[in-house]
This record gives C-alpha cells, structure tokens and sequence, in this order.
C-alpha cells in the first residue's frame, strides 16, 4: 500500500474563484441547509448528462472548499492516515523543524522512523494542534477574567 501524502495545494486564479463563488450562487438555497444526499448534474460535455450524487457530509465538504477557494485562497487535501514530513509538520504548526524535532524527541507527538527520516502522522499533528489552542484560549480566558476582577478595563 502506498504511503498517502498531502496533496499540491490548488492555489485558485482569479477566474477559478469566479467559478466557485458562481457554484455557490447556484447551491445557494442548499448551504444553510444541506439535505441528507443531493444529485447533480453535469451538462457540460465530454460528461453531459452524467449524474454525480453526494452524501450530505461530501456537500458540506465540497461547499467548504468552493467557500475558500472564492475567496482565492489555496486549498489542499490532507488525509488524517498521511504520513508527513517533519518540514511538512512543521508548516501545519507554524513552527521551525527544530522545535517540531523537540516535540518529536519528548514525545509529545508521536513518530515514526523511515531510515534515517521522521515521519508523522497528520491525525497526531492536528490534534496536537487542536490541544495547543484549547489550551491557549483556557489561559486567555483566565488571563481575561483576572483582569476583570481587577477591574483593569477589560
């Protein structure tokens, strides 16, 4: 089996978030409310008349992506079984190799070795991301109500 990586990031033109905030437009009626499955059509050759159904789940899913991509921002798709790079960790964290390497070396996020090479699982670096904010925005919630209670204008 093939080991599963992210893929190259679509980084839309301005055409491409045209389209999907056009795709939008037409799905309008179904975002605040997705049914449980919906049909659609294709009318555009080579594909006319093929029929493509969606669970609700896959809509939401493809109508965040046409979301981000409207806005011309790049989108890719990340498996939670792909095995990442430690550069590529570190760029879903937003921090230097080093310091990811130290988290790897504490155990604090699990890994693996390939040869020489580090590999991590994307579902252990989104959770730890995941921790990291829940805990960040416990000690800002602490750190608000403090100042509350001396009564320092927050």
């Amino acid at each position: 089996m093939a080991t599963l990586r992210p893929s190259d990031p679509l980084i839309p033109t301005p055409e491409v978030a045209t389209m999907a905030e056009a795709a939008l437009y037409s799905l309008g009626q179904f975002l605040d409310n997705p049914p449980d499955k919906i049909t659609l059509a294709i009318i555009e050759p080579p594909l006319a008349n093929a029929e493509i159904t969606l669970s609700g789940d896959m809509f939401r899913l493809v109508t965040e992506v046409l979301k981000t991509i409207s806005k011309g921002h790049p989108v890719t798709i990340l498996p939670l079984q792909a095995e990442l790079s430690t550069q590529e960790a570190a760029d879903i964290l937003n921090v230097s190799r080093p310091y990811l390497v130290k988290l790897l070396d504490s155990g604090t996020i699990p890994s693996r070795k390939v040869g020489v090479y580090r590999r991590v699982l994307a579902s252990d670096v989104l959770q730890y991301k995941q921790q990291n904010e829940a805990a960040r925005h416990q000690a800002l919630d602490e750190l608000t109500k403090q100042a509350q209670e001396l009564d320092m204008g927050y």
